[in-house]
């Protein structure tokens, strides 16, 4: 998995660091989660949330969602490569809900998280990427699972790109020795 963050830190990195950045490890915070699937470059991110929300909307699910529209990511396209890369978009749900496919219901349950807020273009996020990486390293941490992305803005379109909001997070577990 350590892998898997440094290959999407690579895929995402460009321009310069956030100084701003406020890095942290805390304690994670269990949720159950709808999300939607695909298999591809995450640079189609913003052509599949029309298709994830008319699919919400198929399932009466809108008024049931949480929170903030988010993406993980399953698997870096450095490892699977463009085509084969699996992604998900996400909301938060409760864990009574009831969920058809193609949604997938999951909780996203770690006891450890690093997290930051990256403040920017989405093209820039992986400048955070690289200020969360050697926290967990310094911390003698490796990554558990799935990075999430959540995007805190509820109309990006009316934010400015270097005002946009993304809190980062990566569940993290003590390494092995």
């Amino acid at each position: 998995m350590k892998r898997l963050v440094f290959l999407i830190v690579v895929v995402f990195a460009s321009g310069t660091l956030f100084a701003q950045e406020v890095v942290e490890i805390k304690e994670g915070t269990p949720f159950w989660y709808v999300c939607l699937e695909f298999q591809g470059s995450h640079y189609e991110i913003p052509q599949k949330i029309g298709p994830f929300i008319a699919e919400l909307r198929k399932q009466e699910l809108l008024p049931k969602i949480t929170g903030h529209l988010f993406g993980i990511y399953f698997d870096s396209p450095l490892q699977a490569g463009y085509a084969d890369t699996v992604w998900g978009l996400g909301f938060n749900i409760a864990e009574d809900a009831e969920i058809k496919p193609p949604l997938l219901k999951r909780q996203y349950d770690y006891e450890k998280i690093a997290i930051t807020i990256h403040v920017g273009p989405y093209e820039t996020v992986g400048n955070s990427y690289n200020l969360l990486i050697p926290l967990i390293e310094e911390n003698n941490l490796d990554v558990a699972g799935p990075p999430i992305e959540r995007w805190l803005d509820d109309d990006p379109q009316q934010v400015a790109p270097e005002e946009r909001r993304t809190e980062i997070i990566i569940p993290v577990r003590a390494i092995e020795q």
